[in-house]
């Protein structure tokens, strides 16, 4: 019903929203200095929270538990447990991580003297791997190949790979310890003496027998989920004493006063010392006002992710990047207001590695469901050719995955039900294909944006936030930009 002024609601937007897909990156200036070895991947969420990489793990049941946090924490990301855990699950999940020591790689993937380097680059491709050591068929080490260092010197791809490899011959350029017995202490200590970003260690026959990587004395960081229920501080609580990194508020629309008053506000006056990411939010007024309550990062995103249908159900959402560019610009304002930078992690909408460049433009991290449901270390079933459950990795083809909001998951406080009496499904239950393991898709998605940054003249994510340059697409250039076209595609 119109009011006296004829009004209708408080405000119609005729532009409409708009997703990752629709942008494109413009090159910028690239310095001599910049390229695909010498940027750098690491966001900064908190003082004491710095990730490797700008990935997080969604808190989705079919998503996130013990395997992909520490699958995605040792290669810098940060896995974040969902709050349909127990208390308990949660905690023994976080403790089992921060015990999770470095540990030696017993009889590493190898590649022979004989090979040719196209055979040795697909391995790695594979695998996942940066670096691989070369043996003969007695396994005496011969040296090591890495990637970078095929990239500095180049070589024919059916050359031998003996041809690019670093060779054994010098202590300066490898880093090898001739006792197999050698504990992990004293490896910790020759790797931070030396800056080496691997150990190779062999016997006395300098036969290879295992490997100890630097990256892997980093500590593991693990984030759990909250939700704005009865019983958040009693999981706070608890999370902490076990030694999370992070603590995120887990709610669809948290532009509300339990999200602002009830969790925020008060979890700010426990001073735990562990940073709070608030969220989601798609509008300006909503991340002001869970900026000005305190939140330390703030989550963007409603009804944009792959199995989810909020706006179906309730046409309440908004298209994630114009999300992303409004929550941007109350970021601005409060910093000039406040003085303090609020991180911000996109959620949903990102189903490619343009998405994720394209988003990494204003966001300081990206947090994704179905892109990281499709691997082993998800927590979701996986499925035979049958529909079968299987634990035997060849047997994978298809891996379970659910929305929170979905029948199964029934993630009710999430949604603002308060029993099942009001509850509707907003979600979907499905199946992704089998992607194998996550390495080797995290790593080639990790080199795409960077190469990306290469392209823009960035250095780092800091500088892609603040100089890159993105221009919209029309419907005709998304085409040809994007697609091939005028070539026979049967072939």
């Amino acid at each position: 019903m119109c009011d006296g002024d004829g009004k209708i609601t408080k405000k119609i937007i005729l532009e409409p929203g708009r997703t990752f897909g629709e942008f494109s990156l413009l090159p910028g200036y690239t310095g001599k200095d910049c390229d695909i070895h010498t940027v750098s991947l690491e966001t900064k969420l908190a003082d004491d929270l710095v990730l490797g990489i700008p990935f997080l793990s969604a808190a989705m049941t079919s998503v996130t538990g013990y395997e992909m946090a520490l699958a995605l924490g040792m290669e810098g990301g940060l896995g974040v447990l969902p709050v349909r855990m127990l208390v308990s699950e949660q905690v023994s999940i976080v403790e089992r991580i921060k015990r999770h020591e470095m540990g030696f790689v017993e009889n590493p993937d190898t590649a022979y003297d004989t090979q040719t380097i196209e055979q040795v680059l697909g391995k790695m491709d594979k695998h996942g791997h940066s670096k691989i050591p070369v043996v003969d068929r007695n396994n005496v080490f011969k040296g090591m190949f890495t990637r970078r260092h095929y990239w500095d010197v180049g070589g024919h791809p059916q050359a031998p790979v003996t041809e690019i490899m670093m060779p054994f011959d010098s202590d300066e350029k490898l880093l090898c310890h001739k006792r197999s017995n050698i504990n992990i202490k004293t490896a910790r200590k020759l790797l931070e003496d030396s800056e080496s970003d691997y150990l190779v260690v062999l016997d006395g026959q300098s036969r290879l027998v295992k490997m100890a990587f630097a990256k892997d004395m980093k500590p593991i960081r693990v984030a759990s989920a909250i939700n704005t229920h009865r019983g958040w501080r009693k999981r706070v609580e608890a999370n902490i004493d076990a030694g999370v990194d992070l603590i995120v508020i887990d709610t669809s629309d948290a532009y509300g006063y339990f999200a602002e008053d009830v969790v925020v506000k008060k979890y700010k006056d426990m001073d735990t010392g562990v940073p709070i990411c608030a969220g989601n939010l798609v509008t300006y007024d909503g991340a002001l006002m869970l900026m000005n309550a305190g939140a330390d990062i703030i989550k963007v995103g409603m009804s944009s992710g792959s199995i989810c249908t909020t706006q179906r159900e309730k046409a309440v959402g908004r298209a994630p990047m114009t999300a992303l560019i409004d929550v941007d610009e109350a970021r601005k304002r409060y910093y000039d207001n406040a003085g303090r930078y609020v991180p911000l992690i996109a959620d949903g909408g990102i189903s490619s590695a343009g998405d994720m460049i394209i988003a990494l433009t204003v966001a300081d991290a990206i947090m994704m469901g179905n892109y990281f449901n499709k691997f082993f270390e998800a927590a979701g079933d996986k499925l035979d050719e049958d529909g079968k459950v299987t634990r035997l990795e060849s047997k994978m083809r298809n891996v379970i995955t659910y929305g929170e909001g979905s029948e199964e998951a029934r993630n009710l406080e999430r949604y603002g039900h308060s029993d099942m009496m009001t509850f509707f499904p907003e979600g979907v239950s499905s199946t992704v294909d089998y992607a194998g393991f996550m390495k080797p898709s995290l790593k080639a998605d990790a080199l795409r944006i960077k190469a990306a940054m290469v392209n823009a003249g960035c250095m780092n994510l800091q500088e892609l936030r603040e100089e890159s340059v993105i221009e919209l697409m029309s419907e005709y250039s998304k085409r040809i930009v994007t697609e091939t076209h005028d070539i026979d595609t049967k072939r």
